[in-house]
Order: structure tokens, then C-alpha cells, then sequence
């Protein structure tokens, strides 16, 4: 009996110890977090990633939990310290005990291919957004949802003018792109993609008071808030609504 607590107890200090090492701090708008990363490679080649992007095993590319798409980070693996430099384009890990997933490509600049996890550290290179950073009973981030159901034509409003002296609000990233003016194809904006339904009505509303008319995209547990039908010659227009909303990026694919 006494054997079997100890070996509770152990267990659960270690429980504790992983869950505070990956706790991620953010000093100086530099975000840094150490914990276990793993890899995935070419059975996902192809696929699409959270971002719309399609997965590439060749690519120094990475998924996180909470992380902006586009946020560049540097990778030191703790056992040999080898670096790599990824970009975050995918949701995850799947495994709440890791902290990332890297790609083929940069598993092996990290010689991690071979034993399939490692100790890392992640940094970002440059500041990030405070709100990067979950709280403890944070509500996990959405995965990967590749299906999409049909939508509905968005109101495209005029944004209103801002009043003299206002400082004019940056638009929100449209990636991977604004598309070229003057074509007559329609596009889906992504706004967000949540796991907690809640969190998806909330930018639903958010959108709905900024003159929009947002629908939702579902995939098993993952609600998407998107704008569809959106003309080339609206985007521009849509990403100002969304930056003075506050959203600082979206996700544009053709329809």
C-alpha cells in the first residue's frame, strides 16, 4: 500500500513539474516557452493547416496552440543545441504535454527524427501580443478543420469615417494575401476557428455589431467564424472593419 502511494505522489510532482515548465512567459513582448515538441511529416504533405496554408513536411514550418500564424520562432533543442527557425502556421499539438509540433524539415535541423520528441525552448523572434499568452484554465485551441459548409453573402456596409483627430486603426492582415482587384471570383474570409462555442459567438456578435454578416463553418467540435462571398474589390474594405473590431488577422481563400 505504502508503494503505491509513493508511486502516486511521484507521479503527480511530476504531473506538476511538466505543467509548470510549459508554462510560457512573455517578457518584453518576447514570447518564451520550454517543454517536450514533437514532429509531424508526409503523411500530412498536402493537407490543409488551421491557417489555409497547405502542409509541406520540406518547409521550417510549426503548429501551436495559441500562437499567431505568422509568428517566427527560434527552436533550441535543450539535449544538443541545435536551432532551427519556424514559422507558425497549424493548430496544435494534439498532446496537451507538448508544447509544438515542427515539421519534417525542422526536426531534422534539430536531429530529433530518431527519438521522435526533445526538449525544447521557443522564442520568439520579435513581440507578440499579451493576449498570446493563456491563462491557467485556458480553454484549448482550436485543431485543424478541413471541411466547409455553404455560406451566406456578407452586408458589405461602408465603414464609417473616422472622426478628425482619430487615429486611424491599422486593417487586419489578410493572409496569405489581398487578392488583385477587378476579378469577378468571390472569396471566404476566416476570421477565427474555435473549439469552445462560446468563444464563437462572441466574434460572431463582434462581427455582426461591425456591420458584417458572419456565418459559421462547422466541423466536428471546431466552429469557424467566417465572411463568404466576399468580392476582390471588398477586402480591403473588410480588413478595415475587422482592425478598427480589433481583430489583427484573417485567413482568405477562393471560393
Amino acid at each position: 500500500m505504502k508503494r503505491i502511494i509513493v508511486c502516486v505522489l511521484i507521479g503527480l510532482g511530476f504531473t506538476l513539474f511538466c505543467t509548470a515548465q510549459n508554462q510560457p512567459t512573455l517578457e518584453n513582448g518576447i514570447y518564451r516557452q520550454e517543454g517536450i515538441a514533437s514532429w509531424y511529416g508526409t503523411e500530412f504533405d498536402g493537407r490543409y493547416t488551421a491557417s489555409g496554408e497547405i502542409f509541406d513536411s520540406t518547409k521550417f514550418t510549426a503548429s501551436h496552440p495559441t500562437l499567431p500564424f505568422g509568428t517566427i520562432l527560434t527552436v533550441t533543442n535543450t539535449q544538443n543545441n541545435k536551432q532551427v527557425i519556424v514559422r507558425i502556421n497549424d493548430r496544435g499539438p494534439l498532446k496537451p504535454v507538448r508544447i509544438i509540433d515542427v515539421s519534417k524539415a525542422a526536426a531534422e535541423q534539430l536531429d530529433m527524427i530518431a527519438v521522435g520528441t526533445a526538449q525544447v525552448i521557443i522564442e520568439s523572434r520579435g513581440t507578440v501580443s499579451v493576449s498570446t499568452v493563456p491563462s491557467p484554465g485556458a480553454s484549448p485551441s482550436p485543431q485543424p478543420a478541413d471541411a466547409a459548409t455553404p455560406m451566406v453573402d456578407p452586408v458589405r456596409t461602408p465603414a464609417p469615417a473616422p472622426a478628425p483627430g482619430t487615429p486611424r486603426v491599422a486593417p487586419a492582415a489578410i493572409k496569405p494575401g489581398i487578392p488583385p482587384l477587378g476579378t469577378d471570383k468571390r472569396y471566404r474570409i476566416q476570421v477565427g476557428a474555435y473549439k469552445v462555442l462560446q468563444n464563437a459567438r462572441d466574434v460572431f456578435d463582434k462581427l455582426k455589431n461591425t456591420g458584417l454578416n458572419p456565418a459559421y463553418e462547422r466541423n466536428g467540435d471546431i466552429y469557424r467564424v467566417v465572411l463568404a462571398g466576399i468580392k476582390a474589390d471588398d477586402v480591403q474594405l473588410i480588413a478595415e472593419k475587422l482592425g478598427s473590431a480589433g481583430f489583427r488577422e484573417a485567413l482568405i481563400r477562393e471560393e
